[in-house]
């Protein structure tokens, strides 16, 4: 088991997924991902926390459907050149993700660390491929992405172009509902925060009636909630 994994020592979970890192160390394995997918820090890590994040995006209605796990098998059968017998490795992890749910925050963690942030992008887009085959991006499944593309450092502006690939709506982000740009410094956010707090507050519009005010508050809420996203994200 790679070092990054080493949190999961002990268990059966931890057994399934230390067998699949150390399959993937074998000197042919690495030479393909080297070539394939140069830049990857930890090859093992890389594969194991790939196939625990992407059977997790995909189980969000249960297990997975035969055209979701042929998205895993596809991506490595067609960019790494993997066999039937390094598919074969990758299936017992499919399987014991599934059946023990784990929280994937780590692993996000360690996937972002094993590639040194050079496949994030890669890493996006494949949870989508995963949702929409069998079009289960749900409200659950898009938070999930959003919250995994946040985790990688995937910008804003990056998530909506692949959501664009999708021919998906763009997010409204924090930023657009701030009325401010993405390169805004900390000091502009704050700035733009207090002003519509002030503007939308219910108590400007309690005289224009109780329709008003509901929309006010709901307004209200939405900018409280994109300025803490943004207090996460910047350390606000």
């Amino acid at each position: 088991m790679g070092a990054g994994l080493g949190f999961l020592r002990g268990g059966p979970f931890g057994a399934v997924v230390g067998g699949v890192a150390q399959h993937f160390l074998g000197k042919k394995i690495q030479s393909k991902i080297h070539k394939s997918l140069p830049g990857i820090h930890k090859k093992g890590d890389f594969i194991t926390c790939l196939v625990i994040i992407l059977t997790r995006v995909g189980m969000l209605r249960g297990p997975l459907s035969q055209n979701q796990i042929g998205i895993i098998h596809n991506f490595f059968l067609k960019n790494l050149n993997f066999i039937a017998s390094d598919l074969k490795a990758i299936d017992p992890l499919i399987r014991e993700v599934q059946n023990k749910n784990p929280n994937i925050d780590k692993f996000v963690e360690e996937y972002k660390g094993s590639c040194k942030n050079n496949y994030n992008l890669l890493l996006i887009a494949l949870c989508y491929q995963i949702s929409l085959v069998e079009n289960n991006l749900n409200q659950e499944a898009e938070s999930l992405l959003k919250k995994i593309a946040l985790q990688v450092n995937v910008t804003y502006e990056q998530h909506n172009s692949i959501r664009d690939k999708y021919s998906l709506e763009a997010f409204k982000t924090p930023y657009n509902i701030l009325k401010i740009s993405s390169d805004a410094s900390n000091e502009e956010v704050k700035k733009a925060y207090r002003s519509l707090i002030r503007v939308y507050h219910p108590d400007r519009v309690a005289h224009e009636g109780e329709e008003a005010v509901e929309a006010a508050h709901l307004k209200f809420l939405e900018i409280q909630a994109a300025y803490k996203e943004l207090e996460s994200v910047r350390g606000l």
